[in-house]
């Protein structure tokens, strides 16, 4: 009985386990930069949230913080929803800290304010703040 509760229990586990190349889509972010993903598919929500990125650009840029998009079926997509366990029948914004965890996630457009006013009170951010202060 406790082999077979360890065995459950392990392939479990492995079976949570996201795909290496999924979480590898990833990878590159890491450390580096804050991520806003945007799945679902390309409607409305999808072109405001993409408008807005655009419009705060300068912002953006500052806070580090890059587009990526899932809302076709390629197969970099499939594997950007499956890695944030998205589908592709609801917008879903979702951002990822430098540290590579969910910091929001939405299903309607996440304004730049608001955005701007999570980065910022981030601990990583406040640091990087403190540091680009001139002395």
């Amino acid at each position: 009985m406790r082999r077979y509760l360890l065995t459950t229990a392990l392939l479990a586990g492995f079976i949570a386990m996201p795909h290496p190349s999924d979480a590898s889509l990833l990878d590159p972010y890491r450390w580096k930069n804050r991520v806003l993903v945007v799945t679902g598919p390309d409607d409305d929500d999808t072109q405001q949230q993409r408008r807005i990125y655009k419009a705060a650009k300068a912002g953006m840029s500052e806070r580090a913080i890059v587009l990526l998009e899932a809302v076709d079926d390629s197969v970099a997509s499939r594997q950007l929803r499956a890695a944030l366990s998205s589908d592709n029948r609801r917008f879903t914004v979702t951002l990822i800290g430098k540290d590579g965890h969910t910091a929001l996630a939405s299903h309607t457009p996440i304004s730049a304010e608001d955005l701007f006013k999570r980065v910022d009170a981030m601990p990583m951010r406040q640091d990087e703040m403190r540091r680009a202060r001139p002395r």
